[in-house]
C-alpha cells in the first residue's frame, strides 16, 4: 500500500524542486542528504510499540492485531463495532479511542507494531474498518476547517495567467498568519526545563508514522535527527514512538492526520499543502527550541535550527497546483489543516502550562522514565485546578 501521494506526471510544469514524485518507486526531492535520509530510513524500520488501548474501541483492535492470522475472530463484529462508535462520538478530531486505533492502523504501513504480524495489514475487514475511520476523519476536518479564499490565486487561474507565485503567496501568507499568535514562543522566553522536555516528547510522536521509504524529505529526515540529538540531550529516550501512551490527543491527531493525507491519493494536494505549512511551523517551532536551550543554559547538539527549512516547500505546492488547477482547493484546504493542527497542539500544552500542569498524560509511560518521574516529581501544585478551556473552545471550536 502506497503511502505517499504521487505528484502529477506533467513534470514539465512543475519547477525542478516541486518534482516530488513520479511514475512507478521512481522518487525524486529537494537535494538532500544522503546519509540523513539513510539514517530516517533506519530509525523508521523499528517497529512502533503497541500502545494501552484508550477504550473499546482500540482495545478491541489491539486485540485482533496480537492473534495469530487465520485464526478465529477474537472479537466479533469487530466492524460494526466501530461503525457505532464513530457515530456516537461527540466528535473524532477528540476521541482518544478512535484517534489510537487510527494511529495504529497508520503503523501498520510504517515500520510494523510490536510484534504484530504484518500480514494484518491486508486483512480485508480491517481494511475496511480504517478507510471507516479515515472517512469520518477527513469530515471532520473539512467541518472544522475552512479553505482558505486565496483571490489572487484563484483570479490567476480564472484568465488562465500562472498561479505559482499567487499560490506560493497564498501559502506563505497563510504561514505568517499562524506565526502572528505563535504560541510556541512561550518555549523560547518562558518554558522551564520540564516543560521544554514534554515538547520534545510531544515531537517525537508527531514524527513516529514517517516512513522513509515513502514519505521522508530532506528537512523531515533532518528534523528527525536533529530531535533524537535533542531527545539524547535531555536523557530521554530515543526509541521509536516509545511515548506514544503520554502524549495528548491533538499530537494523534495530527499523525493520523498526515498519514490519511499521503495514504490516499485523491487527497494529495492536501497533503503538499499540509506539509508546506506544518514544514514551516515546526521550523519556527525549532527555533523557539533552540532558544529556550540557550535561555535555560542546557546541552545544543546540532544546533543550528531549521530556519527556513521550510521555504522550498510552498513552491512544491505551488508547482502542484500549476500542473493540475483543479488541485488549487485541496492545496490550500491541506495547509489550513496543517496551520489548525499544530495550533491545537501548541496551545494545549501552552494552556497547561500556564495553570502549572503537566501536558503529558500520567500513566506508565511516565513511571517509568526516570527523567519524566523526576520532573513530575518536581512540580509545584498547579495554579488553578479548574478545568481547562482551550481558546478554540470559547470560539466555539472543537478543542474539549
Amino acid at each position: 500500500m502506497t503511502l505517499a501521494p504521487s505528484v502529477p506526471t506533467a513534470n514539465a510544469a512543475l519547477p525542478a524542486a516541486a518534482q516530488t514524485r513520479t511514475t512507478g518507486t521512481t522518487r525524486t526531492s529537494r537535494p538532500h542528504s544522503a546519509a540523513a535520509i539513510r539514517a530516517a530510513r533506519a530509525a523508521a524500520a523499528d517497529p512502533l510499540p503497541i500502545p494501552t488501548p484508550l477504550g473499546p474501541v482500540s482495545a478491541a483492535l489491539v486485540a485482533i492485531l496480537t492473534g495469530r492470522v487465520g485464526a478465529p475472530p477474537i472479537v466479533s463484529s469487530f466492524d460494526a463495532q466501530v461503525e457505532r462508535a464513530i457515530v456516537s462520538s461527540a466528535n473524532i478530531l477528540t476521541d482518544d479511542d478512535l484517534q489510537l486505533a487510527l494511529l495504529c492502523f497508520g503503523a501498520l504501513d510504517a515500520g510494523g507494531l510490536g510484534r504484530v504480524d504484518a500480514r494484518w495489514a491486508a486483512d480485508p475487514l480491517l481494511i475496511a474498518v480504517r478507510e471507516n475511520l479515515e472517512a469520518a476523519l477527513e469530515e471532520a476536518l473539512r467541518e472544522e476547517v475552512a479553505v482558505p479564499s486565496a483571490r489572487r490565486a484563484r483570479g490567476a487561474l480564472a484568465v488562465g495567467e500562472s498561479v505559482t507565485e499567487a499560490v506560493a503567496d497564498a501559502l506563505d501568507e497563510l504561514i505568517t498568519d499562524a506565526d502572528a499568535t505563535r504560541p510556541y514562543r512561550y518555549l523560547a522566553e518562558q518554558a522551564t526545563g520540564a516543560q521544554l522536555r514534554e515538547h520534545l516528547v510531544a515531537r517525537s510522536i508527531r514524527s513516529a508514522l514517517v516512513d522513509a521509504d515513502q514519505r521522508v524529505v530532506a528537512d523531515d529526515a533532518t528534523a528527525a535527527l536533529r530531535l533524537k540529538a535533542r531527545l539524547g540531550d535531555q536523557r530521554l529516550q530515543v526509541r521509536r514512538g516509545n511515548y506514544i501512551d503520554a502524549v495528548d490527543v491533538s499530537v494523534l491527531v495530527a499523525v493520523n492526520t498526515t498519514a490519511l493525507l499521503a495514504r490516499v491519493d485523491r487527497l494529495r494536494g492536501c497533503f503538499y499543502g499540509l506539509r508546506t505549512a506544518a514544514g514551516s511551523i515546526e521550523s519556527l517551532i525549532e527555533t523557539s527550541v533552540v532558544d529556550a536551550l540557550g535561555r535555560l543554559g542546557m546541552p545544543l547538539s546540532q544546533a543550528a535550527a531549521a530556519r527556513g527549512s521550510g521555504a522550498g516547500r510552498s513552491g512544491i505546492a505551488a508547482g502542484l497546483v500549476t500542473a493540475e488547477p483543479a488541485l488549487l482547493d485541496d492545496v490550500l484546504f491541506g495547509a489550513a489543516v496543517g496551520v489548525t493542527v499544530e495550533r491545537w497542539i501548541s496551545e494545549h500544552e501552552v494552556v497547561r502550562w500556564r495553570v502549572g500542569r503537566s501536558a503529558l498524560r500520567d500513566g506508565e509511560a511516565i513511571g517509568q522514565d526516570e527523567v519524566l518521574r523526576a520532573d513530575r516529581a518536581a512540580e509545584p501544585p498547579p495554579v488553578d485546578d479548574r478545568p481547562i478551556t482551550l481558546p478554540a473552545e470559547r470560539a466555539g471550536g472543537i478543542r474539549r
